[in-house]
């Protein structure tokens, strides 16, 4: 019985990978896995702040053998570069692995903006309502919308406070 290939959905990575390797090769990366795993070749650690941009080959390098090795150059963000000049050895070591030979010898940071999105801070907890009303019976308005919105923001700056909400001497 032979095998029949399944026509059913296929995992997104495993389209990308296909589609993102011609791309990779004409920047010089031999290997897609280098541009779709940053947390394998950074760690979790640099794996946000940190991304492969292209591997720079010795001029008259051959892939199959006889250079001195390739430089892999990575953009990372200024705290993170530092600390990747660190591990260096180890990201040369985790990328030869990934590509499956030794091709990278050496490993070039430029500290660089980081290239992602940041995250959106996240939305504050929602006001404790007693405590929005029990701020905004204290107040002297007229209007009730705007003495509830005083009394919501009162009960969010009485929270953040550094005392507590504790009144201080």
């Amino acid at each position: 019985m032979s095998a029949r290939p399944s026509s059913g959905p296929r995992p997104l990575a495993e389209l990308a990978f296909d589609l993102v390797t011609p791309a990779c090769r004409r920047r010089g990366v031999a290997n897609a896995a280098l541009l779709l795993d940053p947390a394998e070749l950074f760690g979790a650690r640099f794996a946000r702040s940190a991304a492969v941009e292209r591997i720079v080959w010795p001029k008259g390098a051959t892939v199959d053998g006889g250079s001195t090795g390739a430089t892999l150059v990575i953009h990372a963000d200024s705290a993170a570069a530092l600390a990747l000049q660190h591990v260096a050895p180890q990201v040369i070591e985790r990328a030869n692995t990934i590509i499956g030979w030794a091709a990278i010898a050496r490993l070039r940071i430029t500290q660089a903006t980081s290239r992602r999105t940041p995250r959106a801070a996240p939305l504050p907890a929602p006001v404790d309502p007693s405590a929005a009303a029990a701020v905004a019976a204290t107040l002297d308005v007229a209007h009730p919308d705007l003495k509830a919105a005083l009394g919501r923001l009162g009960a969010g700056v009485k929270r953040r406070s550094l005392s507590g909400g504790r009144n201080s001497p």
